[in-house]
């Protein structure tokens, strides 16, 4: 038997929890500090945020990222760049 049909999605306590608060207005948006957990077929058309170091980004979930793990969608490097060289002005003698 192979580790994909024995292994089961996992999904932090907390999160259904929020789900299920949400559910009935008791809050307004998810926040989710376990980035191990799988999306589940609940977070279809949802948006959760997500905690990411310093600040929480909030993702909306489309069928595509169903199954995925939910840290997967927070991207957490800045990207890089080489600093910009100032050109010198050319002066005319003349």
């Amino acid at each position: 038997m192979s580790k994909s049909i024995w292994k089961h999605n996992y999904v932090d306590g907390n999160l259904f929890r929020c789900i299920f608060l949400q559910k009935f207005k008791k809050i307004k948006t998810i926040q989710s500090f376990s980035r191990n957990s799988t999306v589940p077929k609940i977070f279809l058309k949802k948006a959760v945020q997500i905690h990411q170091g310093d600040t929480t980004a909030k993702i909306d979930f489309t069928k595509y990222k169903i199954g995925y793990k939910i840290g997967e969608f927070a991207v957490t490097r800045k990207p890089f760049s080489f600093p910009q060289k100032k050109k010198k002005k050319k002066i005319n003698y003349l």
